[in-house]
């Protein structure tokens, strides 16, 4: 019987020892797990604001293009409907639209963002699986428009008697209303 009371007070004391030990190891692990998840998520916070940045920057230089591309496009008009009459025209306006409509314009919209968000294994804790699909598209978006629009400079100098630019400016709207959509989603996710 002395061996039981033994062996029952050496479980209680094994069990008085062990408790405090599992307990400090699961409030370290919970506390972990909390500091990890606000962690993630001010990171994820930081990308999204990142994209959102560059994503804006990337509209803006679209939005100076499209004036950009409104203009060549009424200068390739004005020299189109005097081309038989140039002479008679002031010669500083059509020295202005030949320039206009003779000028090159590159395109460089950056995806550094992201590259960045993909690279750090953001993406997934984003936890919002549209806006990532937003954010895809919006990417994708600029990246076609930068094709076209290097495809449409490219044209046009293959075809130098061909004075009228190729691209339309409706289809430079439809590229962006992918972006805007983004940014929105993303200004939405940052007001969370």
């Amino acid at each position: 019987m002395a061996e039981r009371l033994t062996f029952k007070a050496w479980i209680i004391d094994f069990l008085n020892r062990l408790l405090p030990v599992v307990t400090g190891i699961a409030i370290t692990f919970t506390v972990q797990g909390i500091v990890n998840r606000a962690h993630d998520r001010k990171s994820v916070k930081s990308a999204m604001e990142l994209v959102r940045t560059e994503l804006s920057s990337n509209l803006k230089d679209i939005d100076h293009l499209t004036d950009f591309l409104q203009q060549e496009v009424v200068s390739a008009q004005y020299l189109s409907d005097h081309q038989d009459d140039l002479a008679s025209c002031p010669a500083d306006i059509v020295k202005y639209h030949q320039g206009q409509v003779n000028a090159y314009v590159s395109l460089a919209l950056s995806q550094n963002a992201l590259e960045l968000l993909k690279m750090s294994s953001l993406f997934p804790k984003v936890g919002d699986n549209d806006l990532s699909m937003e954010i895809i598209r919006a990417y994708d978006a600029c990246e076609l428009l930068q094709t076209d629009i290097n495809r449409h400079y490219s044209n046009r100098s293959a075809s130098a008697g061909d004075r009228v630019p190729w691209l339309r400016l409706n289809d430079m709207e439809e590229y962006t209303v992918d972006i805007k959509t983004a940014i929105d989603a993303i200004d939405t996710f940052l007001m969370k």
